[in-house]
């Protein structure tokens, strides 16, 4: 259902479409996969009005499709009840419209076995609202200006320990799975667009035209 309301929407404007896409598909396709029936509750309902904007961010200025690279951090509290999160993420999509984000970070874990700590990726919900998000001018593109397309920073933001989407170290999971649902209605999508530039490019062919004497 979801692919043939993108592939119409794509087939019209793909800008659009785009925004569309960066909220259902992979802003909070991670609260749909791995959301408790607490952050479901909490989030969805405005997510699936329209009334808040959902984006996802993974991609850095120095981690592209390398996800394990990231160095955005997110430091847990010693009372445990919340992280503070730090870092830039690039080529946002709805970076500068979003409410509500899906962010990926490094954490710190100890391995109970071994006693040793190391660094994982760990998948956050992060609300606009929780202070210390900000946002870049929107970046001038080629085609598809209207999808909003912005850096997103976060600095000292303080991220309640229960917006944890999934589990602690687990984000890398979380990020690709949520990577091949978006990729899925990013080529619905597509497809409308291809549709439409096909039914365009037969209706310019078959115009009236002056017959030719043989």
């Amino acid at each position: 259902q979801y692919a043939r309301l993108v592939e119409i929407v794509g087939q019209h404007d793909l800008g659009v479409g785009i925004t569309l896409g960066a909220h259902q598909s992979i802003g909070f396709k991670g609260l749909l996969l791995y959301g408790t029936p607490a952050q479901k509750k909490k989030y969805l309902p405005r997510l699936a009005t329209g009334e808040t904007v959902a984006a996802f961010c993974l991609t850095e200025p120095g981690s592209g499709s390398d996800a394990a690279s990231i160095r955005t951090r997110a430091q847990p509290s010693p009372c445990g009840t919340f992280y503070t999160l730090d870092g830039s993420k690039i080529w946002i999509s709805n970076g500068g419209l979003a409410e509500i984000f899906t962010v990926f970070a490094k954490t710190p874990l100890r391995d109970e076995g071994t006693g040793e700590t190391k660094e994982k990726i760990t998948a956050f919900i992060v609300e606009r609202g929780f202070g210390g998000v900000t946002h870049g001018a929107p970046e001038k593109k080629m085609g598809i200006r209207a999808s909003n397309t912005a850096e997103v920073h976060f600095e000292g933001v303080r991220v309640p320990a229960e917006n944890v989407l999934g589990v602690p170290g687990g984000g890398f999971k979380v990020a690709m799975n949520i990577l091949n649902n978006g990729r899925f209605g990013m080529a619905a999508a597509m497809a409308g667009t291809m549709r439409g530039v096909l039914a365009k490019a037969v209706s310019t062919h078959r115009s009236p035209m002056t017959p030719r004497p043989l």
